[in-house]
């Protein structure tokens, strides 16, 4: 071996690659670093991005359909460059590129904190009226509503979009390139376990993202600012310090950048895993040299691209992923935030259990499906045939959306002012003179365990008490049919106390269902690196991530905001304006997300059946060079750099992980 070609594959930095180093030269190592960028993707992208949704909406006024885009953006980023990078890219030099992609991820991670450092303080109405206003007084507030005030915060929207945009670059780039370059380092046996581990470092990241932003979220918004506040974690105005974990990301991004910019062009395994891989391509009659010649210019493309197409078994485990990805991005967004208006907890609590559910459900079942195909020596059909298995279950456990509890009784919501009234609004008779607004909503509860949307809901006309409690409330004595007694007509602050356990039933259930979901990972990422030629893999996984990513991944948080939003009772109303929503409908809730979720997942079983049926493999499995793998050769192996387009590998989504 020339020395040009020995310097291609040695670790180092510029002229400097001691020999200590290279002990790092090798596909265990480059696992290692991988892995941990994987997990801080996920920590970042997947993890406090979603476990914020909450505290976004109230913090900027959103409602959700608009905080879904955040999540979209970075699927619209990483699909269409995935295209360009896939095409381009195989033949550069992948561990520089993945470093690069490093420095994309921290500068994307800075740019979502940057909105808090630019805002002043929230205010969260410690200055308004909390209780029964004079009409006049609350007409003089109205008229001094600026929109141009009032709105300015949801303009930082497009800050947020822009550090998704350059998370985008990172992730695309991470996932094309990077697992790409794995698998070009170990045998085919071997490249399901791999990607396996990677990918459940990919979970394991927003599950700490989950945990740990939801500890975070326990502590106030501008805590290094303002020493104490007159609201808790479980007031659904409070809003947690979101920006912390994106600061701490950024600086542990160019922490991970440093090694991988010390890897040579690739490893020295990599000649080695050429001379002895298998061919499993998809028999269409197109001969390999045609396809070889691909790639050379720009005008190859519509050329590879149409090759593609015409493979059945790429065609279909692509929409599989799609309809996969569409469903597994709206739950990874929402999640949250279902759990914490179908059971009634805080932001930070429903962070912590939906962190609590990832971590064996995701990572596990990735893990598990390596395993499986590693074990059992799985080839295309036999994954396809486990793929069909695992979709059909994972649809059966999706039922687990009905399981929640029940709305509180709240005055004008869901009971009437008065026992036996018809449900009118949150305005009545009681309060007609109130001038009240849903601009904040501090939750009350009689003695009668009847939960109001504020005191002036409640017609209450005394302040507030040293223990939390308003008098004179002209709607609780209406409710008791005891306008004589109003001095002792009294509510509390806070929602009222309901005992419901069903969140014990729906959490395990919960796991079981994502377990199922991304054992579907490895098998199906080996599926399209081995039915596809190899001088077209890196195309074939930018055309799948383009196609995975703005019909699936993209449309999916922005639906399913939709959606929610759909079920909203009460919204947040300013300068006669929507903003965020207080109080949603668990049933409808429940109801909309097992529709969408049944539809999408048996579209997915039949795309995965479609695939079985149509793959065609190839007559001859023979390698051009020896079976033998020697272990000596595998793990220390020496070659020059690949000049083609064939790389290989990545799932379609790190952040649903379906490729």
């Amino acid at each position: 071996m020339d020395e040009e070609s020995t310097k291609d594959i040695k670790c180092g930095y510029g002229p400097y690659s001691p020999n200590c180093m290279q002990k790092f030269n090798n596909p265990k190592a480059l696992l290692f670093f991988l892995s941990c960028f994987c997990m801080l993707q996920g920590f970042v992208v997947n993890g406090i991005n979603n476990v914020n949704t909450t505290s976004v909406e109230r913090r900027f006024e959103l409602p959700s359909s608009r905080v879904g885009s955040i999540s979209s953006a970075y699927d619209i980023s990483a699909g269409i460059l995935g295209v360009i990078i896939s095409y381009f890219g195989s033949g550069k030099n992948k561990p520089r590129m993945v470093a690069s992609a490093c420095l994309f991820m921290s500068l994307g991670s800075f740019i979502m904190a940057l909105p808090h450092f630019i805002t002043g303080l929230y205010e969260y109405g410690q200055n308004v009226a909390e209780s029964c206003r004079d009409p006049a007084t609350a007409a003089l507030s109205e008229n001094s509503c600026s929109a141009d005030a009032e709105n300015y915060l949801q303009h930082f929207l497009y800050v947020f979009l822009l550090g998704q945009v350059m998370h985008g670059i990172g992730g695309t780039t991470l996932y094309i390139v990077g697992v790409a370059l794995v698998d070009d380092s170990v045998p085919s046996s071997a490249s399901p376990l791999y990607v396996g581990i990677m990918y459940s470092f990919s979970t394991l990241g927003p599950a700490l993202g989950y945990v740990i932003g939801g500890q975070l979220l326990n502590l106030y918004v501008d805590f290094y600012e303002v020493e104490s506040v007159s609201i808790t974690p479980n007031d659904p105005r409070w809003v947690g310090a979101w920006w912390v974990g994106f600061v701490v990301a950024s600086l542990l991004f160019l922490v991970v950048s440093i090694p991988l910019f010390g890897y040579g062009k690739e490893l020295p395994t990599a000649q080695h895993v050429r001379e002895t891989r298998v061919t499993e391509t998809h028999n269409d009659n197109t001969t390999g040299k045609a396809v070889k010649e691909l790639g050379a210019s720009i005008k190859d493309m519509p050329r590879s691209f149409w090759i593609l197409m015409k493979n059945p078994a790429f065609l279909f485990i692509s929409l599989a992923g799609t309809f996969e990805g569409f469903s597994t991005s709206g739950m990874a967004t929402f999640l949250p935030k279902l759990i914490q208006n179908q059971f009634g907890t805080s932001a930070a609590w429903a962070a912590i259990l939906s962190g609590l559910v990832a971590v064996p459900g995701a990572a596990g079942g990735q893990f598990v499906g390596g395993i499986i195909c590693k074990k059992m020596k799985l080839k295309v059909k036999g994954m396809l045939r486990l793929n069909v298995i695992v979709c059909i279950l994972a649809l059966l456990l999706d039922a687990v959306v009905w399981v929640r509890c029940d709305l509180e009784d709240i005055a004008g919501v869901t009971v009437g002012y008065n026992q036996g009234e018809d449900v009118d609004g949150l305005i009545s008779a009681c309060n007609n003179n109130c001038s009240c607004s849903t601009a904040l909503y501090e939750p009350v509860c009689s003695e009668h365990n009847v939960q109001y949307f504020s005191p002036c809901h409640a017609g209450c006309s005394g302040k507030a008490r040293d223990d939390g409690t308003y008098s004179n409330c002209s709607c609780v004595a209406a409710f008791n049919h005891s306008v004589s007694h109003l001095s002792q007509s009294t509510v509390r602050k806070g929602k009222c106390n309901s005992e419901c356990f069903k969140m014990y039933i729906f959490l395990p259930i919960l796991l079981l269902s994502i377990f199922f979901r991304f054992i579907e990972s490895p098998p199906s990422v080996a599926v399209t690196l081995r039915c596809i030629h190899d001088s077209q893999r890196t195309f074939a996984l930018g055309i799948q991530w383009f196609i995975a990513r703005l019909l699936g991944m993209v449309p999916g948080p922005i639906f399913f905001g939709a959606i929610i939003d759909g079920t909203c009772l009460v919204w947040q109303e300013k300068c006669k304006e929507r903003a965020s929503c207080w109080i949603y409908d668990n049933e409808a809730l429940s109801r909309n997300f097992f529709v969408i979720l049944v539809c999408v997942k048996t579209l997915a079983a039949i795309m995965f059946i479609l695939a079985y049926k149509f793959y065609n493999p190839p007559a001859d499995k023979l390698p051009n060079v020896s079976m033998t793998v020697n272990n000596h050769s595998t793990e220390n192996g020496t070659g020059p750099p690949r000049k083609d387009n064939s790389s290989v590998s990545d799932s379609v989504s790190e952040r649903t992980s379906t490729f």
